[in-house]
């Protein structure tokens, strides 16, 4: 006999009773042949996009040469970032070298990390066999989506994110249902760490507000010190972070605001369906046509629903807050499953109080939860982000990593279109349509990756999404020689782009230079600028780096320039990468007041002055 799952019938698992005591069966088990398949399959994707960084010949993107700089000088916040991405590329170089795969390898483990989570966070949504396997889909999905592809390759802070918002997410869902002190606390903490990896993170709160007050209803959502206290234990975690931004003008939360608010491209309806249409490619637009489709086939046919065999007779089946009123009403916990799962009440139900308790009962059985309310929170996971991320892009354009915390939720819905979660494990799956979309996921991203390799020369550089990697360990190797002159050794290397201090921060480390921003009007735009500034001080000697033949705003200010060397790499048919290397004796300060003042020569016009001569009216 099948039944639907939103149906009572003989078939839908028993509730045991609790008599006030927890249940003794065991959860289904989490490790075992499928999830050892999908850490296998993440391992394999992981070497392979070490072996395309490898011989690809790229180097560190612009970003990642600066948290690279960062690990150096650990501390509780950076201009532009909080400070889990600068630890975790510290962690990664001390275990695996300052290469350019030691730098990325633990920001890219963490995808595996993340698809094991998900795991863990289906099972705890759906408490039974099939449910683990439908988060062995998940993670699957996940692993060969394009996005996972792409960012798979890069240090970057969306790595720790949606592992912290991955185990954020499972935290919540076993907070409320149990309510148990211990599980928000974990939240709150998992919410802190998720903040110190990228405030995106923040975004979380309107999940966890939605997912409160679905589940439990405004009063017992909130009307306790379980969310609270989670709260609390989020910002405990981030206070180092606030306070090193109290401490520089919260230089972070300014640059977040800007990015957010303003965009070098306009807004606009197309760029929010540009938007919309980018996230469908980056989840794979086979995967998502085939959930969409399977879903809507899954609503017209009957299915029949795991037995209690297959379900986790745990503490999620009655949250420990409902074992006393189980126990005094004797109802909720031994009634008979057709009451439980929402079928008609029997005859002690017929009060007010009782109908009322019986709602209670049948909103936090294990069925009603793994049933309706687990779409929910999957939905309240996944919609609030993308909305603000779509908003976002309306209002001043958006990139499509903004909102990548909400695949989380939408990986898990597509899974459990193509391996329904509730039903017994022999019920066939669309298993065709599973290793269609990871094919296809595979194939999308590398076209993308390879796409140089496909084309040769003929592919504009546009079109290489790997192009701005490429040809900087060759442009600094030609001139590496030149800083191990002795009469420029040890020199501070001076550079008006944060593009061109990092990757001199990165590629000459090897001679360790001190790393300057030339600053003369005082700005504080970038982490160079915060906090390394060319100081305003007279007669300082300098090595200029520049992409112009000719930065005059700089060597204006120097008494004696002279061209080193220059480097010419082509990394496209219509794009080089070209660097210029000047040495630069005696600054004489970004103004001339400066030199005025720290030189003694305020009112001397004579010609050994050239830096004060007055412009003639």
């Amino acid at each position: 006999m099948t039944t639907s799952p939103t149906t009572s019938s003989t078939n839908t698992p028993k509730i045991p009773s609790t008599n006030g005591q927890r249940p003794v069966h065991r959860w289904p088990r989490l490790w075992g042949r499928r999830m050892w398949m999908l850490l296998a399959l993440g391992i394999v994707l992981l070497l392979y996009r070490v072996g395309v960084v490898h011989y690809s010949g790229i180097s560190l993107f612009f970003d990642e040469a600066q948290y690279w700089d960062w690990s150096r000088d650990l501390q509780w916040g950076y201009y532009s970032k909080p400070p889990v991405i600068a630890g975790l590329v510290k962690l990664s170089t001390m275990l695996f070298g300052n290469s350019v795969e030691g730098v990325k390898l633990l920001s890219m483990a963490c995808y595996i990390a993340t698809a094991a989570a998900m795991v863990g966070l289906a099972r705890a949504l759906w408490p039974t066999t099939s449910g683990v396997r439908t988060g062995v889909v998940a993670g699957a999905l996940f692993l060969t989506a394009p996005m996972v592809g792409l960012l798979g390759m890069f240090a970057s802070t969306d790595a720790p994110l949606l592992l912290f918002w991955t185990l954020a997410a499972w935290a919540l869902w076993r907070a409320q249902v149990t309510n148990r002190i211990g599980l928000w606390l974990i939240c709150g903490i998992l919410c802190g760490l998720g903040m110190l990896s990228k405030y995106t993170m923040a975004a979380f709160a309107l999940t966890a507000l939605w997912t409160l007050w679905g589940v439990q209803g405004p009063k017992r959502g909130l009307v306790r010190v379980g969310p609270w206290l989670a709260l609390a234990a989020a910002l405990v975690v981030l206070s180092p972070n606030l306070v090193w931004n109290a401490q520089m003008d919260f230089p972070t939360l300014q640059h977040t605001a800007d990015i957010t608010t303003r965009s070098d491209r306009d807004g606009g309806p197309v760029s929010a369906l540009t938007f919309l249409l980018g996230q469908v490619l980056m989840l794979g637009p086979i995967a998502v046509l085939a959930g969409l489709w399977l879903y809507r086939r899954a609503r017209n046919e009957p299915r029949e629903v795991a037995g209690a065999s297959q379900w986790a007779a745990s503490s999620q089946m009655l949250p420990p807050s409902q074992w006393a009123a189980s126990t005094q009403q004797g109802a909720p916990s031994s009634a008979a499953p057709s009451t439980l799962m929402g079928g008609a009440p029997s005859t002690q139900f017929g009060s007010a109080d009782a109908r009322q308790q019986r709602a209670r009962a049948t909103r936090t059985s294990a069925y009603y939860l793994a049933s309706v309310t687990s779409y929910r929170f999957l939905v309240a996971l996944s919609v609030p982000l993308m909305l603000v991320a779509v908003v976002q892009a309306f209002v001043a354009d958006a990139h499509l990593n903004w909102a990548a915390p909400a695949t989380v939720g939408l990986f898990l819905l597509l899974a459990s279109s193509m391996s329904a979660p509730l039903v017994p494990l022999s019920v066939p799956r669309p298993n065709k349509w599973l290793w269609f979309a990871m094919a296809t996921n595979l194939l999308l991203t590398g076209a993308v990756i390879h796409a140089r390799d496909i084309l040769g020369d003929r592919m504009p550089s546009k079109a290489d999404v790997l192009v701005r990697m490429r040809g900087w360990e060759a442009a600094f190797a030609q001139l590496d020689s030149l800083l191990a002159d002795p009469r420029v050794q040890g020199l501070p290397v001076v550079a008006d782009k944060r593009l061109l201090l990092t990757q001199a921060a990165y590629h000459w480390r090897a001679h360790q230079p001190t790393i300057m921003a030339w600053n003369p009007k005082g700005l504080r735009q970038d982490h160079y600028q915060l906090q390394h500034s060319m100081p305003n001080t007279v007669g300082q000697d300098v090595l200029v780096l520049s992409e112009s033949p000719q930065p005059d705003a700089i060597l204006a200010r120097f008494a004696f320039k002279r061209e080193l060397g220059r480097a010419v790499v082509s990394v496209g048919s219509d794009r080089q990468l070209e660097l210029h290397l000047f040495l630069a004796r005696g600054f004489v300060g970004y103004d001339n007041a400066t030199y005025e003042e720290q030189s003694g020569t305020a009112g001397d016009q004579s010609e050994d002055t050239p830096f004060t001569e007055r412009p003639k009216p």
